[in-house]
């Protein structure tokens, strides 16, 4: 009798402890086992919210050759809150002291970013695209253009909010591709074209650790 007491509250535990467990609150981030993963819950859209499309006009270049690290996306079983998810952690370093990202000033309201998705079907992906025009024919842009055709890196470039996003990442770094037009009236655009594209699971790449473009753009001199 006392055996079969022992086993009636045994089972009695295990319910309880399976309820409690079924009531845990996903979006704590607490997952078991048969939950879903991180990143999937609702997509709710509070009164009130700010949502410009566009982006600053300036970004940052850096080529892959010239660092050692990049910011990391972290791996899917490690991330805690479903923004981790497409957050790259961590800064560049550089394999020379004294080196810094490449400053790129772009026509206003040129600098478009899309990820449309590619692959087929279950090995889904996208490709990340970043476009911006640079005004002029200068010797300076003609030198850039020439070397950055072939030469893979990492782009920066932010909201009207600040934020700042990465185009390539750790292993596969963005190629990068320029027009020039001279344009054929006093009217026309002239100068270059630029389309940066990288490979990513992820439709977007934020840079955890924003860097000051102000002082890229405009150093402090000691």
């Amino acid at each position: 009798m006392k055996n079969i007491f022992q086993k009636f509250m045994g089972l009695l535990v295990l319910i309880v402890v399976s309820i409690v467990i079924a009531q845990i609150d996903m979006g704590s981030g607490l997952a078991v086992a048969f939950a879903l993963p991180i990143g999937f819950a609702n997509l709710t859209w509070p009164a009130g919210s700010e949502n410009m499309g566009g982006y600053k006009n300036r970004l940052l270049f850096i080529p892959a050759s010239a660092v050692s690290g990049v910011p990391e996306l972290p791996a899917k079983e490690e991330v805690l809150e479903a923004g981790e998810l497409v957050t790259a952690a961590g800064a560049f370093t550089f394999k020379t002291v004294g080196d810094k990202p490449i400053y790129i000033y772009a026509t206003r309201n040129t600098v478009n970013f899309t990820a449309p998705p590619q692959g087929e079907l279950d090995g889904k992906s996208y490709l990340q695209t970043l476009e911006w025009v640079h005004p002029g024919s200068s010797a300076e842009v003609g030198a850039f253009s020439r070397l950055v055709n072939n030469t893979p890196g990492y782009l920066i470039f932010e909201d009207a909010k600040g934020v700042q996003y990465m185009v390539g990442q750790s292993g596969m770094p963005a190629t990068i591709s320029s027009d020039f037009a001279g344009g054929g009236s006093p009217t026309d655009r002239k100068g270059f074209t630029f389309t940066a594209e990288a490979d990513s699971f992820c439709p977007f790449i934020i840079l955890g650790t924003p860097i000051d473009m102000d002082e890229i753009e405009t150093p402090v001199e000691g």
